[in-house]
Order: C-alpha cells, then structure tokens, then sequence
C-alpha cells in the first residue's frame, strides 16, 4: 500500500495533537517494512521527521491548519502521491480530496464547551468558525473511511452526537513516551534537580499540572483549591503562552497567589521529568479530555494523580488515581492534603500508578492503527 499521512501538526506547536502525530510515526516505522509511506510536512517542521526506513519519505505540504490554502493544496498534493489511504490526525479534512480517509477525532470538546467564554474572540466571528467546525467535523466523519479515537468515552460521543456506526470507528489508546520510565529510573544528583527548580523559580513542596489554560481546564476551580492548602506549597503550570494563559495570570493576581502559582511557560521535557519526580502530586482539575495524556505521564514518571471524577479519567486512569469533584474547590483541597499526609495511599498510588501507565503502549497503537489502515483500504 501507499499510506499517506498528514504531519503537519508534528512537534510543539502541534501540541497533544503534535505528540500523537510523532509518537505514530516513529512506531509505524519500527513496525513495517512492507507498505510506502508519504508524509506530509510543513516547512517549520520539516526538520523534526527524518526517516529511517527506506519505505517513509517526506513530502511538503506548506499550509497550516485550519486554513484556505490547506483546502486548495492538501488535495492537489494528496492526489499526486497516489495513495490507497491517508491518515488525516485531525477533523481538519481537506474537503475535496476524493481519496480514501482515515481520520482521528481527539475529542468533540469544541461542541461541549462553544459559549462566548470558551473563547477570546469577537462573538461574531466565533459564532461563525464554530457554526464552520460543526459542520467541518460532521462532513469528515461522513467522508472518512474509519475513525480513532482515544478511549471509549470519545468513542461513544462519536456514536451519538455525530450519529456514526460503532464498527466504523476503533479506540486506539495514547500512552506516555518510554522517556519518563526510563528517567524515573535514573539517578539525578541533588545539584541536578535543584538547578532545575532554580531556573523556574520553583521551591519545594509544589504540585504540578501540565497543560493550557483553557476554560474547559478548570484551572480556576484549582487556583481556587489553592487558598485552601498550606500556604508553602506552590502550583507550577508548564503552558506555552497564550490569551488563556494571560486571563490565568490575571486569576492568579486577583486571589494573592503571585508567590505561589509558578508560570514557567514551555518546559522541555528532560526538565519536565524532574518536575514530575519532584512534585507532590500530579493535580488534574480538567472539566472534559480526549485522554488525559499527562496523568500517564506524571504515573509513568512515579508520581501521584489526583483528578476530576469525569468518565474520561475514570477509564483512563481506572483505580490508579485518587479523584475529586472539579466543581468544588475544597474537594479538590481535600484530595491533595490527603495524598501529600498520607504516605501509605502515597505508595498505593505511585504503584498502581505506575502498572497503570505500563498498560499503554505506541507500539500497540500503531499496530492498531496499521490494521485499520489495511481495512480501510480494501
């Protein structure tokens, strides 16, 4: 077979999405020596994939997401490469590709959270992309051949709010990098991890969430939280910078917690690890997630999780994490002093946490996906 597919989301400025994108590739790589692969690049990532198989080559497709240029390119470039499939990693179709489509829907978090304060738009013009969205992720569950998604919770909103059949749509699980098992694993001296928190203006004991600042993130509910815990005890955001990310800072001003909310910005990941074996706990107040990558992560690295007590969570991180009502910030509070003054639910936690992350794995989602990629172009 020629399977295409479209990377243009790769590295960080792809964020989750971009994470997904790499991980795949450099599994499907390992796992198949028998089909063609196209992959599809823009110039500012182009850089960040170079095959190691003779069976993967790169192809530019200079058009960035959600834009008019990638629905006149996409299709003229998709259509040259000759391929029996394509693997788009997003609802972002290009619309008149006549191609045989895989696609894979993270999660419908756009269609749960789309009042005017999920955005930091003009209401016009957001009323108008999300009425585009809407529509856009409709059309391409349509058009596509298959559909992943990341758990069975996504898999299920899929069904119903899209009004897709259940045997046209897999569940192929995220899983964290074999980087964070292996760093729990090494030996750090003190001079190392103390660098590290310097440089972040980090002091010990501090909890950690990793991610944005979206409203669906719920991180005013655990800036919240906050003013109930010990007042040492500090909450560092690695986020890469944005409008939520200011509207967050501005919170953290208003409550008196500038000395106590860390706002690092990006962290790359070698310091991320650290962060994680440092932490007291792994805090994850999120309203909705299409997986809840960074839970496994902060397990993967021994590391507690408390989180929401949404389905998502529940099937994601089973009884490996201590959960907590997101609506209510001293249910919150009261989960992480009992994590922090409980050492036995502590070592429960790390070790079931731990066998948790370890059930995960890309190699698998890859072969999963591999499988789909064969079906659907029968």
């Amino acid at each position: 077979m020629r399977i295409g597919i479209d990377a243009r989301f790769l590295g960080p400025e792809g964020t989750g999405i971009g994470r997904y994108v790499g991980h795949l590739l450099e599994n499907l790589e390992k796992i198949d020596q028998e089909n063609f692969y196209v992959v599809f690049l823009r110039k500012s990532n182009w850089h960040l994939f170079n095959p190691k198989s003779n069976n993967f080559t790169k192809v530019l497709a200079d058009a960035k997401w959600y834009t008019l240029k990638e629905q006149i390119l996409l299709p003229w470039v998709m259509s040259k490469a000759q391929l029996d499939i394509v693997h788009v990693p997003h609802f972002n179709i290009p619309i008149l590709y006549r191609g045989k489509m895989v696609i894979t829907i993270h999660d419908l978090i756009k269609s749960e959270f789309s009042s005017l304060s999920s955005t930091t738009r003009n209401r016009f013009v957001y009323g108008f992309k999300h009425k585009v969205y809407e529509w856009v992720i409709k059309r391409a569950a349509q058009k596509a051949q298959h559909i992943l998604t990341p758990t069975q919770y996504i898999k299920s909103k899929v069904e119903k709010e899209l009004g897709i059949e259940a045997e046209k749509i897999t569940t192929t699980y995220e899983a964290a990098d074999q980087k964070f098992f292996v760093w729990q694993k090494k030996k750090l001296s003190e001079g190392q991890i103390k660098q590290v928190l310097y440089r972040y203006n980090i002091k010990e004991p501090f909890l950690i969430y990793v991610g944005n600042a979206y409203p669906y993130k719920n991180l005013d509910k655990l800036l919240e939280a906050m003013t109930h815990l010990n007042p040492k005890i500090q909450l560092v955001n690695p986020c890469v910078r944005s409008a939520f990310y200011d509207r967050l800072a501005g919170k953290v001003h208003r409550l008196g917690l500038e000395h106590r909310v860390i706002l690092p910005g990006f962290v790359p990941d070698a310091d991320l690890a650290i962060l994680y074996r440092r932490a007291e706990a792994y805090v994850f107040p999120s309203l909705s997630e299409g997986f809840g990558l960074p839970a496994i992560e902060a397990m993967a690295s021994g590391l507690p999780v408390v989180c929401s007590n949404i389905p998502v969570l529940k099937e994601v991180c089973g009884e490996a994490a201590l959960y907590f009502d997101p609506y209510d910030a001293e249910s919150i509070a009261r989960a992480v002093n009992k994590v922090i003054e409980d050492q036995d639910l502590r070592d429960l936690l790390v070790k079931k946490g731990f066998a948790c992350s370890k059930q995960y794995s890309w190699e698998r989602t890859a072969k999963q996906t591999l499988s789909v990629y064969e079906e659907s172009a029968k």
